[in-house]
């Protein structure tokens, strides 16, 4: 295990799938003055300060912030927790955290999910830190002033992210030891996995409301997963980038060994009409019991999710 991996507690509700990319820029963390903390960046006193790059430009944060406050539709918190920080406040779908994350946020303040956010209402809860994703740009101008504010931009590669949170809270290097002891647990697992399933093709797919996410190879931290942490095959026909919405009629034209079934909302007409249909029950995956279906479908965007993702994969395919 990771340090819990991550040096946590048992890290163990509903939420929509998560369709959108994200990802952030790399950041470079500019000391002040003063000696070295666990991170590598510099601080006068623990009443000093810390200077990071991020998206719209540069946030000086005091060392050690302790009300760090997370807006983001991806768990981003999940990268706090990871090297040791509890978060103050988090946005929350519906009020209910991740389900991998539930127990490790219990006393979190969880903030309502919304397109836009009121500045009045970050300013009452007088964060050290503010950490939000680009979709909330007008915050920024309007907070950045008064409270430090870390903007990570959404685009693909979960591990950029990571570090740029990481780095806000002055722990890059404690973030940057996540990722590694992720990535050799993936490389074992993923090993163990082609000794058993060789060159046998996969694909993820989750049945949403009213059509079918197939996703594709790159750009997404679902295929990263997949495909550069374990390294499976992807099947052939596979979209090259985060992957595409299709109708019933269009799963016919993609035809894997395996499926990993993502799929959130695993009741309902839709999801029925899926399963009973002549295409679905054509596929090889579904003829030879080879649909594996994983609960843990918040999308893989931080560390502890990646983690318990790898564990239910390789139970999955290794002790079926």
């Amino acid at each position: 295990m990771l340090k819990r991996t991550f040096q946590l507690a048992a890290v163990p509700a509903a939420f929509a799938l998560i369709l959108a990319g994200c990802g952030g820029e790399d950041a470079e963390t500019q000391p002040v003055s003063g000696e070295e903390n666990s991170s590598g960046t510099e601080a006068t006193s623990s009443e000093g300060t810390y200077t990071v790059k991020h998206h719209l430009g540069e946030a000086e944060i005091p060392e050690n912030p302790e009300k760090v406050v997370v807006l983001s539709h991806v768990s981003w918190e999940g990268s706090l927790l990871s090297v040791g920080v509890q978060p103050h406040a988090v946005m929350a779908y519906d009020n209910e955290w991740p389900p991998h994350l539930t127990e490790e946020l219990q006393e979190t303040e969880a903030l309502p999910y919304t397109e836009e956010i009121n500045p009045e209402e970050m300013l009452a809860l007088d964060p050290d830190l503010l950490i939000i994703s680009d979709r909330y740009a007008p915050l920024y101008e309007q907070l950045s002033d008064t409270i430090p504010t870390v903007v990570v931009e959404i685009g693909g590669d979960w591990k950029e992210d990571h570090l740029l949170v990481t780095e806000a809270v002055g722990k890059k290097e404690e973030g940057q030891q996540v990722i590694d002891d992720l990535q050799a647990k993936a490389e074992d697992i993923g090993q163990r996995i082609k000794e058993e399933v060789g060159d046998e093709t996969f694909m993820g797919v989750a049945i949403n409301r009213e059509d079918i996410r197939v996703y594709g190879t790159k750009d997404h931290a679902v295929n990263t997963l997949l495909y550069e942490d374990i390294g499976l095959t992807p099947a052939e026909g596979l979209p090259e980038e985060f992957g595409e919405n299709v109708s019933i009629e269009g799963l016919a034209k993609y035809n894997p060994d395996h499926i990993i079934d993502l799929t959130f909302f695993n009741s309902g007409e839709y999801y029925e009409s899926v399963k009973d249909s002549e295409v679905w029950n054509g596929l090889n995956a579904v003829q030879n019991d080879q649909v594996h279906t994983i609960s843990t479908t918040w999308g893989f965007w931080d560390p502890i999710e990646r983690e318990k993702g790898l564990e239910e994969i390789e139970n999955l395919l290794l002790r079926e």
